[in-house]
């Protein structure tokens, strides 16, 4: 962890406060025993010498600001550690999350109501988590992981001044982070065939926005990374200036706190400036990031170059965004749409219909059959609206494809700034539906004009959906070859001989 002998030193320490250092001596000490008692499968008689183990600390996730890869990094993480380690040596938690869903939490199997005989289904519960962790959790089947252990603390509409109002205890909140923790590092401990213990497991510890978010509920990503001991993984976007401006002040709350930083990832840089990005951000941090004592500055342990597939919406994105759903095509809720716009400034896979309807049908007929365009129309258009369902129609007795999508707006600007809603008619809406979950995507965005939309669909920043496994694999697959995993193990982890664990600690 971040506060062992070979890596703390005073002017670390001095900026911590006595009682979060102790709590994260404290931690460590209990994590460390855990990991160095002797295997139930050995006799007292056999017990082994002390040997040197590899201690991994925590890896934190950090970022300088929202929406720049954090979860691309945690996903890229734990792929990799899932394939090098196993899954069941694999930990991920998200301390502080803010966008949450209900799951089911199924009971332990040990659970004395449970090994009473009754119904195992009946002892389970919901529960509420940081939508992420079920993203995790179930596309790497890490089912030896608690969701309440992955996700301890959610910061929910009201949190934020109930902690001020004295109605929510810091103390207790931090506790409940740090039984987290300690509950997954026992999940992910087991025996190997000669009964020793497993050393290769890793937890990853993934944050919410920049490395000050939280701080209003005591709960900021530097500070809950000092209490865990792990060390961080800053996430910037490519650039060179803004870029390390930006790491910089996320640095300074890392150096307040004590946290060390394992490394650096520079994400969604432009290909034809990759190797200036990583050639000229690494003399930065080496020249401004040494230690007081001539300690080396932390490593660029990857540079991810931009892959604008990973940044296309997905319909359920679409969905999201105007708090809507599909009343057709349902079956295509994660089929992806390039909004984004060419050299020209016109955007490539999304079209107002401002035409008529025969000059709309000549730009349906001329796509090829693999395009994909995302219509928007206003609900007066009832000749569009029907035109589109015509086309698809049409495609489906050809054995054609047909995979254009379209967004039909109530809201108007009456030009004095006003919005007058008109409802799609119920007879359309009608056909729509009879299209069924296999028919065309088509959903309404009420209250919005066509213009707004365009603009809310073309500046939305996509987010991971658990059940959007192409784009989660993309994902996956894009990060991976660009990080260098062995150095961020190297740069985590601590030699300790089981046998001293408490004199190392003193």
């Amino acid at each position: 962890m971040a506060f062992n002998a070979a890596k703390s030193s005073s002017a670390r320490t001095s900026r911590i406060s006595r009682p979060l250092l102790a709590n994260s001596r404290t931690l460590r000490q209990i994590e460390l025993q855990h990991l160095s008692q002797p295997s139930r499968c050995l006799s007292s008689s056999s017990a082994p010498e002390p040997t040197a183990i590899r201690h991994q600390r925590p890896i934190y996730v950090a970022a300088t600001k929202q929406h720049v890869g954090k979860t691309s990094v945690s996903l890229a993480l734990v792929s990799h550690f899932t394939k090098r380690f196993g899954p069941e040596n694999v930990g991920y938690m998200k301390a502080v999350g803010q966008q949450c869903l209900r799951v089911w939490e199924e009971p332990d199997l040990n659970d004395d109501a449970v090994s009473q005989g009754e119904s195992f289904r009946e002892k389970g519960h919901y529960i509420i988590i940081d939508k992420d962790v079920k993203l995790i959790r179930d596309h790497f089947r890490l089912y030896h992981l608690k969701y309440a252990d992955m996700s301890p603390v959610l910061i929910p509409r009201g949190y934020t001044k109930s902690y001020l109002d004295g109605k929510i205890d810091h103390q207790s909140q931090m506790a409940d982070i740090r039984r987290a923790y300690l509950n997954i590092v026992r999940s992910t401990t087991h025996y190997d065939r000669r009964g020793g213990k497993n050393r290769n497991s890793v937890t990853i510890c993934e944050g919410t926005g920049h490395a000050g978010v939280g701080s209003v509920v005591g709960a900021g990503n530097a500070r809950v990374a000092a209490e865990l001991g792990a060390d961080v993984v800053l996430v910037a976007n490519g650039g060179l200036g803004k870029a390390f401006d930006e790491l910089e002040l996320n640095r300074s709350l890392c150096l307040q706190y004590g946290v060390n930083i394992a490394g650096v990832v520079i994400n969604k840089v432009q290909p034809d400036k990759y190797e200036q990005t990583r050639t000229y951000l690494a003399k930065a941090i080496q020249s401004m990031w040494r230690g007081p004592n001539g300690e080396p500055a932390p490593p660029i342990l990857g540079v991810v170059p931009d892959r604008p597939y990973l940044g296309c919406p997905a319909l359920a994105d679409v969905e999201s965004t105007f708090d809507s759903v599909l009343l057709s095509g349902s079956d295509h809720r994660y089929r992806h749409y390039d909004v984004g716009s060419n050299v020209q400034g016109r955007s490539i896979g999304m079209s107002m219909v401002t035409t008529d309807l025969a000059a709309f049908l000549r730009t349906l007929q001329r796509q090829h059959e693999g395009a994909r365009t995302l219509f928007i129309c206003h609900s007066s258009r009832d000749d569009v609206i029907l035109g589109f369902l015509g086309e698809y129609r049409r495609r489906v007795r050809r054995g054609m494809p047909f995979q254009s999508a379209l967004v039909i707006c109530t809201g108007g600007d009456d030009g004095l700034g006003d919005i007058q809603e008109e409802e799609l008619s119920p007879e359309v809406c009608e056909m729509i539906m009879d299209a069924g979950p296999a028919g065309p995507p088509i959903l309404v965005a009420a209250g919005h004009s066509p213009a707004e939309a365009a603009k809310l669909i073309r500046t939305m920043t996509p987010k991971f959906n658990a059940n959007d496994e192409r784009r989660v694999s993309r994902a996956t697959e894009h990060y991976e070859p660009y990080i260098d995993f062995d150095l961020l193990l190297e740069r985590t982890s601590s030699v300790t001989e089981v046998g001293r664990v408490e004199g190392a600690i003193a």
